[in-house]
């Protein structure tokens, strides 16, 4: 630990350097408000992304190939419009054709949609067997005028297994206009076009219309976004103000700690936009992290300067706000850069871009805050008359919220043994509900139940066999590989065998259409949908199909050289826990049973990427916890000069997290995109309770030469009365986010609540009974630790 002498050095120069700052005020707030603005006026032009392909590095195999497949096959996630009609006849009515007809025209004029990649009952083909050879024809090329004219339409379309399921449902009930988009990255106004083309258009009684799908998903989370942060941080930065008011009573009090925090967040988002860094889905909960570590430093800080007013009524103003200062600097910054270390663990073992800007610009917007506070503060406070607080009176100590502190320090100093049993019951508890966490995510449960885009996902996995896609790319080595049978044999089989696994209801190839021109060459016999034996008859057939068909329309299934193939296969769930039986079951079957020389298959699509980033997220959470917990002990050992020190520091941290994964594992929530992050971050800020305890009672015990009952009775009114509305300040910044419709930032912001409620609590009822009972040599004093090594020489 440092030395008296040491201390009263770091303490003259702390006091040169504060005096330098408040002779010159004025320019350090101007100083301040032209970053504030510089940085502010970059943040209109923040870019959003929703893309669940964000979570994944660039330079991710999966993501990679997943690239590579979209340029071959130009599949990309589409926006899926759902008709449904509940009629007898279905969809297969005049009104209902001559709607999908007219909501097909109408999607193609729709800007960044791809006109020619708008697939539809009235842009699909049948195959039909001829005197000459076979005939490929739409299925209507005018919407039916009759009903027998539909029911026409229905026994050609249902009669074609290729579409059943996929773009018609098995029943007749409902059929899809798939629309693919020219960018991805503008989902969110095409999904918003289609929802005012969709209100606008009139439907008969029976019929509905849903829009969904990822590229709809995606879409639609830039609008949750957008409408999240417009609500969000103006309530949490009203609710951190009216913690500051009933901490302070003073306007000073309450506004000069918001000018700090707008100093925080604007650096932080405006730096973000100034280097192009997107605004991800969980970069909305930001704002609302930042704000609530804005105020714990200026909250400890006005303590401590009321304190001052109140003792010292009639010294000068500045005076008093350099003795606050020089108190104050170095508890400040000790959690400044223990929070930092939280953040940077967060940001270097996520693996993941999104966490690891969000540690990043986390990490930024601490040290800003810290550098506010450190000179801003004092600067404006210094050009202000001496005011005193009614919270803060010399013949009145204590206030309620004081009195409330000490008689928890009186109950801890009374059964130290049994707080830290009960601690011990928390741990015990956590381990077993840690064990009991579990990986899973599902970018639909992003949204409320209720939501549109949720009830549209439900109608349309309900009716047909899904719209989450897995992508198996078969590969050959020469041209034409594909017309060889017993190649197309082993896509067959590989289709078989999906659909076998659990949640797969279907799948689509070259195959399925060489099946269907097979039945149709051969009298249009059920016995025939199968595959032709021979690679002549193959190339034939693809031969007949140009003839009155597009070759074209085959470019999802087969490359231009008939080298590559898709089978895309459909999911109707887009859980973790789904999609990972999945794709090992392909994996497994592609390794041991499909790929053989001259042919190999290898995964892609949405459901292919979602899993291994999701798995990532999983494989990192326990490294980034460790590594989070490891890089703040080194901060607080360093300054603190003991490695026991920093060792219990993080008790509480460690007490607060098992907590929460009991409160996860038993519960059944999920360790997903909202939870994931908690633990970092939970270390980052908790540990602040912890440092600022740490450090008081060595100050009391070391510099003052209290005794260890006497530091903790000392304790409790003064630190721990701050360390409650900073404690106020981040549960109830945190519980913001529970109001928010996102539903992963509701469960983000309920745990780091609760994790930051446990941490204070272990930290002003804990960590004191673990000193008191222990008595390290950290936190006692030269004489003491003198008398002791002369009782053991005696």
């Amino acid at each position: 630990m440092v030395s008296q002498s040491t201390s009263k050095s770091h303490n003259s120069k702390a006091e040169h350097f504060f005096t330098l700052v408040i002779a010159r005020p004025k320019t350090i707030v101007f100083i301040a408000f032209l970053l504030i603005i510089s940085c502010a006026i970059f943040i209109p032009s923040i870019v959003k992304d929703t893309r669940s392909d964000a979570f994944m590095p660039p330079d991710h195999p999966a993501l990679i190939y997943q690239h590579k497949s979209e340029e071959i096959f130009g599949l990309k996630d589409p926006m899926v419009i759902a008709i449904t009609n509940d009629s007898p006849n279905g969809v297969f009515t005049p009104q209902s054709l001559a709607l999908v007809d007219r909501l097909t025209e109408q999607i193609k004029e729709i800007n960044n949609v791809d006109a020619d990649r708008v697939t539809s009952l009235s842009t699909e083909n049948d195959i039909i067997g001829t005197e000459d050879g076979m005939q490929v024809e739409a299925f209507f090329e005018q919407p039916p005028t009759t009903q027998q004219q539909a029911d026409v339409v229905r026994s050609a379309v249902m009669d074609f297994p290729l579409y059943l399921g996929s773009l018609v449902a098995r029943d007749g009930s409902a059929t899809l206009i798939v629309a693919e988009l020219i960018d991805q990255s503008d989902a969110q106004s095409v999904y918003q076009q289609l929802l005012t083309l969709v209100d606008a258009t009139e439907t008969q009684n029976n019929e509905k219309i849903y829009v969904a799908g990822e590229g709809a998903v995606s879409g639609y989370m830039g609008a949750y976004i957008d409408a999240d942060a417009t609500r969000l941080n103006p309530i949490a930065g009203l609710i951190i103000t009216f913690v500051l008011f009933i901490a302070f009573r003073t306007w000073r009090g309450t506004l000069i700690p918001n000018v700090v925090v707008l100093g925080t967040v604007a650096s932080a988002l405006g730096v973000m936009a100034a280097f192009d860094i997107p605004f991800f889905v969980i970069t909305n909960a930001l704002p609302v992290v930042l704000i609530g570590i804005a105020v714990a430093d200026s909250i400890h800080i006005f303590s401590q300067y009321y304190e001052e007013a109140a003792t010292n009524p009639n010294d000068a103003p500045r005076d008093i706000v350099v003795r606050t200062m020089v108190n104050m600097w170095r508890p400040v910054t000790l959690t400044t850069f223990t929070t930092m270390a939280g953040f940077l663990g967060l940001s270097i073992s996520a693996g993941m871009p999104p966490m690891q800007y969000f540690g990043l610009f986390a990490m930024l917007g601490v040290a800003v805050a810290w550098l506010f506070s450190l000179t801003v503060v004092p600067a404006i406070l210094s050009l202000l008359k001496l005011h005193t607080s009614k919270n803060f009176q010399p013949d009145q100590q204590t206030d309620i919220y004081a009195s409330f502190m000490a008689f928890l320090g009186r109950g801890v100093i009374r059964f130290p043994v049994l707080v830290l049993l009960l601690a011990a019951g928390i741990t015990t508890a956590g381990v077993f509900g840690a064990s009991k966490l579990v990986l899973n995510e599902d970018r639909i449960s992003t949204f409320q139940e209720d939501e549109r885009i949720v009830l549209a996902d439900t109608a349309i996995n309900q009716r047909f066999d899904g719209v989450h896609y897995l992508d198996i790319v078969v590969e050959t080595p020469q041209t034409e590989d594909l017309f060889k049978p017993e190649n197309l044999q082993r896509i067959e089989k590989l289709q078989d065998f999906v659909s076998t696994i659990p949640h797969v209801n279907g799948s689509t190839s070259i195959v399925d259409y060489l099946k269907q021109m097979n039945r149709a060459l051969n009298e249009d016999k059920k016995t025939a949908y199968q595959l032709p034996d021979d690679a002549d008859l193959v190339a034939q057939y693809f031969l007949l199909y140009s003839a009155s068909g597009n070759p074209d329309d085959f470019e999802e299934e087969v490359d231009y050289d008939y080298r590559l193939a898709n089978i895309r296969v459909r999911l109707d769930s887009g859980q973790f826990q789904h999609e990972a039986v999945a794709v090992k079951a392909v994996e497994q079957y592609v390794q041991s049973s499909f790929n053989a020389p001259g042919i190999k298959a290898n995964l892609s699509g949405r459901v292919n990427v979602d899993y291994h980033w999701i798995k990532s997220l999983g494989d990192n959470h326990a490294a980034s916890v460790i590594i989070s917990l490891l890089l703040v002990w080194a901060m607080a050992a360093f300054s603190m000069r003991s490695a026991v020190a920093g060792l219990f520091t993080l008790t509480p941290v460690a007490l607060s997290i098992l907590l929460i994964y009991a409160v996860m594992g038993y519960s059944g929530i999920w360790l997903g995109v909202g939870t994931s992050m908690f633990a970092a971050i939970a270390i980052g800020l908790g540990v602040d309770f912890a440092v600022h305890t740490v450090e008081r009672l060595i100050v009391l015990i070391k510099d003052k030469g209290n005794s260890i009952d006497e530091a903790i009775t000392a304790l409790y009114p003064s630190t721990g009365r701050a360390l409650f509305f900073n404690f106020l300040a981040l549960a109830m910044g945190f519980g913001v986010l529970i109001s928010s419709e996102v539903v992963p930032l509701i469960r983000f912001g309920m745990l780091v609540a609760v994790a930051v409620s446990v941490s204070f609590l272990a930290s002003m009822t804990v960590l004191p009974a673990l000193i008191k009972v222990i008595e390290p040599n950290f936190v006692k004093s030269k004489l003491s630790l003198k008398t002791l090594k002369q009782e053991d020489l005696n």
